[in-house]
């Protein structure tokens, strides 16, 4: 039995420093995609993604 990194958002995301979610350019961007994967905004803040990019743009700095 082998261990699938990416088996879930959070798992696949541990290791990311740069913003990857290349669809998303604005907070209605972001909202949209959080309801698309059915994430909270608190959900989408614990990530590595958030926490490694909410100092380098504006949009997530604002939230």
């Amino acid at each position: 039995m082998g261990i699938n990194v990416d088996a879930n958002l959070r798992n696949a995301d541990w290791t990311k420093r740069t913003w990857d979610l290349l669809d998303v350019k604005s907070k209605e961007d972001l909202l949209r995609y959080l309801k698309s994967k059915g994430m909270t905004m608190n959900d989408f803040k614990k990530l590595p993604v958030y926490q490694f990019n909410k100092d380098k743009l504006d949009f997530l700095k604002d939230l």
